[in-house]
């Protein structure tokens, strides 16, 4: 053998070790198993399957009856261990709903943005603490904002979309919404997010508190863009999808989604939806949404991120960093890791708990929007109904005899806040007669701490002849005997929920009205109370205010308000 032909055989005796190394390594991470997503298919008129393995019975005992209009899992680092997936068709008529079927998972993308920056940060092509004139010299603001301050949500500048006036410095309904429209039909450039932040007041000092924008995001996929030279999409595609093998899921694209929207018929009027009613704005949803997944795909991202595939562990410290209230596109609850995400026609939830036994179980549900429209039903009609008045840091409703004197750190929720709190509240029932109570409740105003501690100070009325037609002496005592024992009927079926029970209730008075006051208690990632105070003004309204998630202030302090 001479050594030329010593030398090859040597560097292919070489290659082939590499090569064997390699795919045993490829085959360690991918963790084969036979309760594995690819293998398991609902067949006729089945909706779940569950894993026969006797030690997953207590989380079978949780989650193993859970159903929704849409797809549900729950897994672990080796195993699924329920799955259900509705008794439908994707958007072709033929396909079976399923494991596959692609939703919008809207802000849950926030999540791999995070994982995306802090990527680059691993690379030394940016610092945490880099302030966003060096990316965008004419942001003169921007000098006093760092890109950990986007990342945790505390950097003070307006939501552009959920709280568009302040961020594009416009007013009105009409005008308002056809922003919106021109935002969710991609006819706003780059550019014009970029003029529009500049101007933009803040909210707060930044790095004070926490406020949730997706601004934040948006700006981040421009600086990953800057810093990649890469389109947001295709930095995504190589650096995550590709390394995690999520062959169905994009970033950026149009008609790739299959699962069916339903009662899209007023966002596609408000020029909100496509035809069809899916999202049509793959560039400006970039960074804080518009990535669309599966769950097959969304449990291999958990896996290896939460196996140390993609960030290093000083990288996972600093996603997992809760800061006022959010980490990095991440929030922290007491059983582990968590975000949700809401868009034009679905939603999606992605949540990652710590486990002594299995490592970690994932839990990861997208949905459609019910079937049953919401009934077009006007609350206060055939009612003296007034909306009350927020001026100066008070609050005052003259027909209800109500003012109050709103915390300097509570911040007000817009009109179009309210109806979407209505929306959900009312697509969140679970029974006829809970629906029945919340169609007719008015929504008059809602407070919310922004210091992000989750308090919140609301007031609604309901029309009693719509919640119990027929029942002209109902008042508040039946009120709160209704409603609470509904919301304890409610959240018994949220995991998250490990105990509710109402207290005491006792009459007291807000300023020179009399109440009757009903406590609930609960532990809903955390404990918390909850006050609610009805008193009937009227034939046909009875006033319930609501002071809730006080952990260590007696409501007291807060009745105080009331003049």
């Amino acid at each position: 053998m001479n050594r030329l032909s010593g030398k090859i055989k040597l560097k292919r005796a070489a290659a082939l070790l590499i090569l064997s190394s390699m795919i045993m390594s490829f085959v360690s991470c991918a963790r084969s198993s036979k309760y594995d997503l690819s293998k398991i298919r609902l067949n006729g008129s089945e909706t779940s399957w569950s894993c026969p393995e006797e030690k997953y019975k207590e989380l079978l005992e949780t989650y193993g009856k859970t159903s929704c209009p849409g797809t549900f899992v729950v897994a672990t680092d080796e195993d699924i261990v329920y799955l259900f997936c509705e008794d439908g068709l994707e958007k072709d008529g033929k396909t079976r709903v399923s494991q596959d079927t692609v939703f919008d998972i809207a802000s849950l993308s926030k999540t791999f943005t995070a994982v995306s920056i802090l990527q680059l940060y691993e690379r030394g092509k940016l610092k945490l603490d880099d302030t966003l004139d060096i990316y965008f010299p004419e942001y003169e603001t921007g000098k006093k904002i760092t890109v950990d301050q986007l990342l945790h949500m505390t950097s003070g500048i307006p939501d552009y979309m959920n709280d568009p006036d302040p961020f594009w410095n416009v007013s009105g309904e009409y005008v308002v919404n056809k922003l919106l429209s021109d935002i969710l039909q991609d006819r706003t450039t780059d550019e014009d997010f970029l003029n529009a932040l500049y101007q933009a007041p803040l909210q707060f000092e930044p790095g004070s508190r926490y406020a949730y924008s997706n601004s934040n995001y948006r700006i981040l996929a421009f600086i990953i863009e800057k810093l990649s030279g890469m389109r947001y999409c295709d930095y995504v595609k190589k650096n995550i999808f590709d390394r995690c093998g999520m062959t169905k899921t994009t970033s950026m694209a149009k008609d790739d989604m299959t699962y069916v929207p339903v009662n899209f018929y007023k966002d596609f009027e408000y020029g909100f939806s496509d035809l069809y009613g899916y999202p049509a704005c793959p560039n400006n949803s970039r960074g804080d949404g518009g990535i669309h997944s599966n769950l097959t795909d969304m449990i291999k991202f958990d896996r290896a991120l939460f196996g140390g595939k993609l960030l290093n562990k000083e990288s996972m410290d600093i996603l997992l960093t809760d800061v006022n209230g959010y980490c990095c596109g991440l929030q922290k609850d007491r059983q582990g890791y968590s975000h949700s995400g809401s868009s034009i026609s679905c939603s999606a939830n992605n949540k990652i708990i710590g486990s002594e036994e299995f490592g970690h179980v994932y839990i990861i549900k997208f949905e459609h929007d019910s079937n049953e429209p919401i009934p077009d039903i006007d609350p206060a009609e055939g009612t003296g109904y007034i909306k009350g008045e927020f001026k100066d840091g008070i609050y005052k409703n003259e027909y209800a005899g109500i003012r109050l004197k709103v915390p300097s750190n509570f911040e007000k929720f817009t009109d179009s806040d309210l109806e979407w709190v209505r929306k959900d509240a009312i697509m969140s029932c679970i029974s006829d007669d809970e629906k029945t109570m919340e169609l007719a409740r008015i929504y008059d105003v809602f407070f919310y701490d922004g210091d992000g501690s989750g308090k919140v100070l609301d007031v609604t009325f309901v029309n009693t002849d719509l919640a119990v037609p027929g029942e002209s002496d109902y008042g508040e005592e039946e009120y709160l005997d209704d409603f609470i024992s509904q919301m304890i009927a409610r959240y018994e079926m949220d995991p998250d929920c490990t105990s509710m029970e109402r207290k005491d209730t006792v009459k007291v008075a807000l300023g020179s009205k009399e109440y009757l006051r009903s406590e609930v208690e609960y532990d809903y990632n955390g404990k918390g109370y909850q006050y609610y105070y009805a008193r009937k003004i009227d034939d046909k309204l009875i006033c319930v205010i609501l002071i809730s998630d006080l952990k260590e202030e007696s409501p007291e302090e807060y009745e105080k308000l009331f003049d």
